[in-house]
């Protein structure tokens, strides 16, 4: 697996907090791969709080044994762009029994709200 450049990827939500179900962002290229994200606004498995997941997004067609390593944090601005939340960058392999990782308690619901 080698190393490649920085990239950032930024996507808007209108109406958020009105928002029930799982909300996927448009795929974005990263080191040579499609990637999308995942924000589940009443929580993935956990109900209580705001879930964050990074997905590979075309794993089906990749070749077999396929890997890939990347480090990542999800970032959350306000209207005003200033940052609200920042998650710990996390570095995870993804794989074919492993396409997505994430942040499962990323914020309450509660915190949300004051948003």
């Amino acid at each position: 697996m080698e190393d490649h450049k920085p990239t950032s990827f930024t996507f808007e939500i209108d109406n958020f907090l009105e928002k029930e179900a799982v909300i996927s962002s448009p795929t974005f290229s990263s080191g040579g791969c499609q990637w999308y994200a995942n924000v589940y606004p009443k929580g993935n498995g956990i109900e209580d709080h705001l879930a964050l997941f990074l997905y590979v997004a075309n794993y089906g067609s990749l070749q077999l044994g396929w890997k890939r390593r990347a480090k990542f944090s999800f970032v959350l601005l306000k209207q005003s762009g200033k940052e609200f939340y920042k998650s710990i960058e996390l570095c995870q392999v993804f794989c074919t029994q492993v396409p997505g990782w994430g942040v499962a308690k990323a914020l309450t619901i509660k915190k949300l709200n004051l948003f």
